[in-house]
């Protein structure tokens, strides 16, 4: 609001209209003079009826009672009237808002009383003596002083009751004349002006006190805002580690929960229970408190880790491709050189003369590379095509032992040991029946089975056991009796073309994708392969499917053979 407009800051504007509904540090002046005024009202009408009392009972020789008492009634009902209005308005809470109906009754209230008090001259002359005339006006400029030291910060209020007061009695005793008629009216005058002048000043040092307060407080607010707003959780304590101030942010984080926190320490990164990742910086104050800031980072962990995550994968895919260059270029060179020099030997151009049994013999090698290298090549399709995740898989209903039959044939047909007296095999009653993809058991079988046949010891049956475990879940557990697996490689002969002997001339061949491919075909079966293995006593492969793979044999088996106890004798040893 511009000072030249302002209704009270200067003589002129005094007398000016009030304005309605006032907004901003307007208001809060307003508000100010409003509450001023009613908790001065009692102090006023009990003023006006002892002094108007004492200035009636001054002037009972010199004035008739008809006169006293005309004057003396409107003072004692205006009176009484402020002290009404206090015991009214004491009570009630303050207003957030002043329209200025208030002051403007106040205003005409103080005119009014201003007038009464000012008729004092007139009405109470009687013998117009001058000891008397300048008793009245003493009394009244003693009002107009009390007055304006109550209620100086509202010169609108302060300059009607000082103006109707003062004003009329210095001109009458400037007309009247006399010995103290012109020192009188002087001094009305000057007392008049300084009253009202020193009212403005008051009103002005309330307008600055209200308008500091009023951008302090819009300071705050927007301050607050500003806080509120943050994306980052903010949160300001005190010297005894109390919470003063807090943003949404960080309620919602930390809910009622205080973080842990150590005042003047650096950044640095903390992990909440809900998996959010937040950046801490903690700054002290100058009078012991502490301002403590979180930094959602949650997205630059994110992006770390896939960055990690990539780089490993990149790792990982470097060394399994050095792993296939190194397997498939001995697995693939030597049944491919036994095939071409064989078939170049049986061909006409040889010098060398061979019988049909020789002839015979080349033709078994060159099948059995050629069956050796399609092995490999179907390792590789299969494992190209679990990685894709194009394998479908289809539950049936399978035969549990003619299952293990198959695969046990099979496996001992790739390692030339086809006598199945080496295995000693054993289905429990209770999985009798398999509901679980065929295709994918057969391979899985056929590759645990086959890497226990080729590392199991000399003379030793391979131990193969088929039953429920303690958890009522299906499972398959092929045990042999051969060097068996360092702990720290166990989890690294699931990796492709993994060999935990990479030598070329290593004593047992093959992609590494076996146990791969058995991993990945389980997965997708909702199971899982796991190996149990001591160096020196043996390893045990067991393939472990959901209580769903549990088929649904013509007779439910009740046998009452402990399979957990059953199991023992294939696995206890390298558990």
């Amino acid at each position: 609001m511009q000072s030249t407009r302002d209704p009270s800051e200067t003589v002129v504007a005094l007398f000016g209209r009030m304005p309605k509904n006032p907004t901003g540090v307007q208001q809060d002046i307003y508000g100010q003079q409003q509450v001023m005024v009613i908790k001065n009202q009692l102090a006023m009408g009990l003023i006006n009826i002892f002094n108007g009392l004492l200035v009636a009972v001054g002037a009972y020789s010199h004035a008739p009672m008809q006169q006293i008492l005309l004057w003396y009634i409107p003072i004692l009902v205006m009176g009484l009237i402020q002290i009404l209005s206090w015991a009214s308005f004491r009570n009630k809470p303050r207003p957030t808002t002043v329209s200025g109906s208030y002051l403007r009754k106040a205003e005409l209230a103080a005119l009014t009383m201003g007038i009464v008090w000012g008729s004092a001259s007139l009405m109470l002359s009687g013998n117009n003596t001058d000891t008397h005339l300048l008793f009245v006006w003493m009394m009244q400029a003693g009002m107009a002083a009390g007055l304006t030291s109550m209620l100086g910060p509202a010169p609108r209020i302060t300059s009607r009751f000082v103006f109707a007061c003062l004003f009329p009695v210095s001109v009458m005793n400037f007309i009247r004349g006399g010995d103290y008629a012109l020192t009188i009216a002087s001094l009305g005058i000057v007392f008049l002006a300084v009253l009202i002048h020193g009212s403005i000043n008051s009103y002005r040092q309330l307008k600055s006190i209200v308008a500091t307060i009023h951008e302090s407080k819009s300071a705050r607010e927007r301050l607050a805002d500003a806080i509120e707003s943050s994306n980052d959780a903010f949160a300001f304590y005190d010297a005894d580690d109390e919470l003063l101030i807090a943003n949404a942010r960080h309620r919602d984080w930390f809910g009622g929960g205080q973080p842990e926190y150590n005042a003047g320490e650096e950044s640095i990164p903390v992990l909440l229970d809900s998996g959010r990742w937040l950046m801490r910086s903690t700054r002290s104050t100058g009078k012991g408190g502490a301002v403590v800031v979180h930094t959602d980072i949650t997205a630059l962990k994110t992006r770390e880790r896939e960055l990690i995550e990539a780089q490993r994968e990149a790792v990982e895919a470097d060394e399994s491709k050095s792993r296939f260059l190194s397997t498939m270029s001995h697995e693939l060179r030597t049944p491919m050189n036994i095939i071409l020099g064989f078939s170049k030997l049986m061909t006409g151009e040889s010098k060398i003369a061979l019988s049909p049994d020789d002839v015979r013999e080349y033709a078994d090698n060159i099948h059995a590379s050629g069956t050796h290298l399609l092995k490999h090549i179907n390792d590789i399709i299969d494992y190209s095509k679990v990685g894709l995740e194009r394998m479908p898989v289809h539950a049936v209903d399978l035969d549990t032992s003619a299952l293990l039959s198959d695969a046990i044939t099979l496996a001992a047909g790739f390692e030339d040991k086809a006598s199945l007296e080496d295995f000693d095999v054993s289905v429990s009653a209770k999985l009798s029946k398999l509901h679980a993809d065929e295709t994918a058991m057969k391979r899985i079988l056929i590759n645990l089975v086959t890497n226990a046949i080729r590392f199991n010891a000399p003379g030793k049956k391979v131990v193969i056991r088929a039953g429920l475990d303690a958890q009522g879940a299906p499972f398959i557990a092929v045990r042999d009796f051969g060097s068996g697996i360092p702990e720290s490689k166990i989890e690294k002969v699931f990796e492709a073309f993994y060999q935990a002997d990479s030598n070329l001339d290593r004593e047992h061949g093959g992609t590494g994708l076996g146990l791969t491919l058995c991993r990945h075909l389980a997965r997708l079966m909702s199971g899982d392969v796991i190996l149990k293995s001591r160096v020196g006593v043996g390893t045990t492969a067991i393939l472990s499917l959901p209580p769903s793979a549990i088929g649904r044999p013509t007779d439910r088996a009740t046998a009452s053979d402990d399979d957990e106890e059953w199991i023992g004798p294939a696995d206890r040893d390298v558990a």
